[in-house]
């Protein structure tokens, strides 16, 4: 399927409670499409590859991403390169690693020889992997002085015959764990085909998850980065409901208010 002229796409975790058989996900893509998404990344859903894109092909929308666990790329990469193709989707991420993956100097070491390699076998059937973020990459580890995420990015940039690992930054994530969204993009100039978007606000005295354009991120300057490195895909995330609302309306806010900020 050729890739759609806009730049929004919706995760389906947020809908992965609305995804758990084919009839399910039938009617959340009926949604997904009434709403004006063309395209989704493919996440929480555990259904079959051939069913998923049965029913994405029925609603003609594009896969722009996957997420998998470190198992999968740690094991036989086969039916992850079959799930890609079937998908015809050319990136995949790891969506969030084994905390002592982020603790521990010694495991980020391990998990980037772990990414190196899934990467460099991926690439040669044409599929990026990437690293999705969350907030406790900013733990510095005592060892460098450097936060989880810099060493992470800094040793996976191309090099000893092995292509870069890409990237797929999460807006929210990186606030909440005291970084600057637009510094990380520039950060990964270059890497990053899909980025996550989402905002934050406060809920009664906790920072939490809401629609893109209700809460306190500075949407202008983000956008502006991603359009100036050249970022593909918007894809918007939410993975909890704001409280007493639908998630289906949340995602309709964050299209609409995307939308209304220029993005197409």
């Amino acid at each position: 399927m050729q890739a759609p002229d806009t730049q929004l796409a919706v995760t389906l975790y947020n809908l992965r409670d609305f995804c758990k058989t084919e009839s399910d996900l039938d009617r959340t893509l009926d949604k997904v499409c009434a709403i004006g998404y063309q395209a989704v990344q493919v996440s929480g859903v555990a259904l079959d590859p051939k069913v998923i894109k049965k029913q994405l092909d029925k609603h003609n929308l594009f896969c722009c991403a996957t997420h998998e666990g470190l198992g999968v790329l740690t094991g036989d990469l086969a039916p992850l390169i079959d799930k890609m193709q079937c998908l015809e989707c050319d990136f995949t991420a790891l969506g969030c690693p084994p905390q002592t993956y982020i603790n521990s100097y010694a495991m980020t070491c391990e998990l980037i020889d772990i990414m190196r390699k899934a990467g460099g076998e991926l690439m040669k059937h044409g599929i990026r992997l990437g690293y999705h973020n969350h907030a406790n990459e900013f733990r510095k580890h005592p060892e460098t002085g450097k936060t989880m995420l810099q060493t992470f990015y800094e040793r996976t940039a191309p090099g000893d015959g092995l292509p870069a690992v890409f990237a797929e930054i999460d807006v929210h994530w990186v606030t909440r764990g005291g970084g600057s969204p637009v510094r990380w993009i520039w950060n990964v100039n270059g890497r990053m085909p899909v980025v996550h978007f989402k905002d934050m606000a406060f809920f009664e005295g906790e920072p939490r998850i809401c629609e893109v354009g209700e809460g306190n991120l500075d949407w202008p300057a983000i956008i502006d980065a991603c359009r100036e490195t050249n970022v593909r895909w918007y894809s918007v995330e939410q993975d909890t409901e704001w409280p007493n609302r639908d998630i289906f309306e949340s995602i309709k806010i964050s299209y609409n208010n995307l939308r209304a900020m220029g993005v197409r």
